[in-house]
């Protein structure tokens, strides 16, 4: 009997301390999250268009895929990552097709915010690849392709959609390099508008802890 009497104690003590765990567990739990903040970032991906300037020569249209990569520092700056890859069939007449590969990174401004929309500003730096051809009478032309660093300056409009996904238009003005008739290097001044929509994988969050 007695046997039984300390057996039972034991029992209803040990279910007496899992009760008042489970108890301050929950009010743990039911209390608020201590602060947290830190950097939001998100993926790109859209489609782009390039006037690509062929130097002495006039102007080829290019389009393609777009991809970028953002991580937001503050509610004002962040730092993004952009690649693109644009193409033509058809370079200036020459029966022969070009393609650009860019990859360019730096920072973005975001002046303005209303509502679901916000302005940004960006200033980018990186290489870009440029393959395609020149003219150099009405019967030849010369082909090449010529890696070189290049910049974008530019900027644009995001609008929310919804809580997770974006979209975004911008236009940039870029400036890359290729050969003219001569075979000499010279700079080109392009102009690029790129529509996309932004998956964000994680938002900036800010709690006030309360302490009780």
């Amino acid at each position: 009997m007695t046997n039984t009497v300390k057996t039972t104690s034991t029992v209803c003590l040990f279910v007496f301390a899992l009760a008042t765990s489970a108890l301050a567990q929950s009010r743990l739990v039911s209390a608020p999250a201590p602060a947290v903040s830190g950097p939001a970032y998100d993926l790109g991906v859209g489609y782009s268009y390039l006037k690509m300037s062929v130097p002495s020569v006039g102007h080829a249209s290019l389009s393609g895929l777009d991809a970028s990569g953002t991580v937001a520092l503050s509610a004002r700056w962040g730092a993004t990552l952009d690649t693109s890859y644009l193409r033509a069939s058809n370079i200036l007449a020459t029966t022969h097709q070009g393609y650009m590969l860019s990859v360019h990174g730096g920072p973005v401004f975001y002046p303005l915010e209303h509502g679901s929309s916000r302005l940004f500003i960006r200033g980018l730096a990186g290489a870009a690849l440029v393959d395609g051809a020149v003219p150099i009478n009405s019967t030849q032309y010369f082909h090449g392709w010529l890696l070189r660093p290049s910049f974008i300056v530019g900027g644009g409009i995001e609008h929310r959609l919804s809580n997770g996904l974006t979209m975004r238009v911008a236009g940039d003005y870029m400036r890359s390099s290729f050969y003219d008739a001569k075979t000499s290097v010279q700079a080109q001044n392009n102009l690029r508008a790129t529509v996309s929509f932004v998956f964000r994988l994680k938002e900036r969050q800010h709690k006030h802890a309360q302490l009780w």
